[in-house]
């Protein structure tokens, strides 16, 4: 090995314990130092002042440094500061070296950064230990590093898979709907159908009662108005349910506007309800609304929170379908859905009386990818999205209440003013 940066390793122990950067002037001390340190299993490169320490630094990273304080070009605490401050190397333990066996020079290397301080002549035991433990605390330190960067990708993963997953819920939730909103959307087309042909059929006879004095043109006249106005009625029905069902499907949160709670109330549980009959022809049940018709309009995300209107609404006629199965003919599927001006804030309800949670599981229910439904049909994502919307989205509360066998009631209350 030549004098400056070099290698040095002669017969090392089985194995390599550590990588040490050895930068001292004094070209015997930085022999000898290198010298012991492979006898003790380390591979050294060596540097003759701090300049070319750093240079060597940032081609490689070393386990260790080793940095005497007194050099020419530039000594050990310049060094030291310029380590520290680079983000690629300031977790590189350093040992200042030095002949000064002085206090304040130790508290300054300290305050530089440096993790330990030796005095020459160095003794052999003791460099070996303080050695040995900045290596294992290094070790662990990139351990704990790795592991957190092993967590940090499992945790994209995780929410990537989460991403999609609630990308599915949404179809999924949109699914369930295409037998409702087909339902829904046939009546205001045949209202369209309907009375278009009505219209023409009225501009034939206008024609034919126009040719001919008579009193009875304005009646015409005023049935074909009402007729045209009906085609839009309803037209603009249709146009409202398809928008909807885009909106639902959107991915991002929608914009908060003033709307009628009760009226996207009464929407979406005319669509969960026929969107439930349409999957099943069999399915029947009572479905009850009691709406506060007192109630202001709310400055709330309609789209976000008809799909939570959906989702509780599905949940409350899944439960009480599930039931019908279980307890026969006898028992009489029922769902309430209320709202209710509480002054400050407005309560949302839906009460069934379905099979009811277990006392144990009702913590979990708002939990992602917690479902009671069999496999296949649900992603346990509902309730956690919905539970986002209501508390996060709004700054309201969603809670629930419930005995096992007999009922279960979701609980939304929304603040009027956030």
């Amino acid at each position: 090995m030549t004098v400056g940066a070099g290698s040095f390793n002669p017969t090392p122990r089985s194995g390599t314990l550590g990588s040490i950067l050895v930068a001292d002037d004094h070209p015997t001390n930085r022999q000898m130092l290198a010298r012991l340190l492979a006898v003790l299993g380390h591979e050294v490169t060596m540097a003759e002042n701090g300049r070319q320490a750093l240079a060597l630094l940032r081609e490689r990273l070393f386990d260790l440094v080793l940095l005497d304080v007194v050099m020419p070009e530039m000594d050990g605490v310049a060094a030291l500061k310029q380590i520290k401050a680079d983000p690629r190397l300031h977790e590189v333990p350093v040992i200042m070296v030095s002949g000064l066996d002085e206090v304040g020079s130790v508290v300054r290397c300290i305050e530089e950064g440096a993790e330990d301080y030796l005095t020459k002549p160095l003794d052999p035991i003791i460099l070996s230990a303080r050695i040995n433990a900045w290596l294992e605390k290094k070790r662990l330190r990139d351990g704990e590093r790795r592991r957190s960067e092993e967590l940090e990708r499992a945790l994209r993963q995780l929410k990537t898979a989460q991403d999609r997953l609630v990308a599915h819920e949404k179809l999924a939730s949109l699914g369930a709907l295409t037998a409702g909103i087909a339902h829904e959307i046939r009546n205001p087309l045949n209202f369209v159908t309907n009375f278009a042909q009505l219209a023409v059929e009225l501009v034939g006879e206008l024609r034919d009662h126009l040719k001919c004095e008579g009193g009875e043109v304005m009646e015409l006249l005023a049935a074909l108005e009402q007729n045209v106005a009906k085609i839009e009625e309803h037209g603009r029905r249709a146009d409202h349910i398809v928008r909807g069902m885009l909106l639902h499907a959107r991915s991002q949160p929608g914009p908060r506007q003033q709307s009628d709670l009760n009226t996207l109330v009464a929407e979406a549980v005319n669509l969960a309800y026929h969107g439930v009959r349409g999957q099943d022809a069999t399915f029947q049940a009572t479905v009850e609304t009691d709406l506060d018709r007192t109630l202001s309009p709310l400055e709330v995300s309609p789209q976000d929170l008809s799909r939570v209107i959906l989702n509780l609404m599905n949940n409350a006629l899944y439960a009480v379908h599930r039931k019908r199965h279980t307890a026969g003919s006898l028992f009489q599927p029922r769902v309430i859905v209320r709202t209710h001006d509480l002054g400050e804030a407005v309560e949302l309800r839906f009460w069934d009386n379905g099979e009811g949670i277990q006392a144990d599981l009702r913590d979990k229910i708002f939990t992602p990818f917690f479902t009671t439904k069999p496999a296949g049909a649900g992603t346990g994502l509902g309730l956690s999205i919905s539970y986002d919307i209501i508390v996060q989205m709004h700054k309201g509360s969603l809670r629930v209440e419930s005995e096992e066998g007999k009922y279960t009631e979701f609980i939304i209350t929304l603040p009027k003013n956030i």
